[in-house]
């Protein structure tokens, strides 16, 4: 009897839980997706957080700003030779062999791995979207003393010193796999970007694509849990 008036009771209640769910889910979403406004800005933690965790989705494959650029995560290290004497390896691909895999595997661990050195490195770059109004600002008032509390700054110089760090994290889980049984001293992460080349210059044999690059400082190696 007992039991029987529990399932109607969680009967009843599964539609009001389904329907409080919905609402907020929607409500995050529609804060993702509209433009910039002081509710987006309030909540942007929460919102970054669920739709980058939970409902990952890049709308760049779109117009008007699809992707343009490919970026490549590299990685170099110091070790010990055999006479003890401190080396530079050869600057690693982290990158191309994710790519690679994904293609033979696209239902496996290795697409959202993949995603996480793009991620993080784009996470050390990051435009905030209240810096980005402030300077359009700027420029319509010609007004220069507009800018970014002391407290949103430092929250925004965390974010990016946090990209940096999970860019390193992700270069230790990658050194037992390029340096078995090698005493390593210390690594640094490199990232290569490189524009596409444009559509008005597919027939053009000559055309030469530069890539830019970002090399970030040497780092004492942290073991972590290895990379698959």
């Amino acid at each position: 009897m007992k039991s029987g008036k529990l399932q109607r009771g969680v009967l009843l209640f599964l539609p009001f839980l389904l329907f409080g769910f919905m609402m907020v889910h929607f409500s995050i979403i529609l804060m993702h997706v509209l433009p910039f406004n002081p509710m987006t800005s309030k909540f942007s933690n929460l919102v970054k957080w669920y739709t980058s965790n939970v409902f990952y989705q890049n709308w760049h494959l779109f117009a008007p700003d699809p992707i343009s650029t490919n970026y490549t995560i590299y990685m170099q290290a110091k070790l010990r030779n055999a006479n003890h004497e401190q080396v530079e390896s050869e600057w690693i691909d982290l990158t191309t062999p994710m790519i690679t895999s994904n293609w033979e595997q696209y239902i496996s661990p290795v697409n959202r791995l993949m995603r996480f050195g793009t991620d993080s490195f784009m996470q050390t770059i990051h435009q905030d979207e209240l810096v980005e109004k402030l300077e359009v600002k700027k420029q319509k008032l010609n007004k220069q003393d507009l800018k970014l509390s002391d407290e949103s700054q430092k929250q925004l110089e965390d974010f990016r010193s946090k990209g940096i760090d999970l860019m390193y994290r992700m270069g230790y889980s990658y050194v037992p796999k390029y340096f078995p049984n090698q005493q390593v001293d210390s690594i640094r992460m490199r990232v290569t970007l490189a524009k596409v080349k444009p559509f008005s210059e597919r027939n053009n044999p000559d055309y030469k694509i530069v890539p830019q690059y970002v090399d970030y400082y040497w780092k004492d190696y942290i073991p972590v849990v290895p990379s698959i």
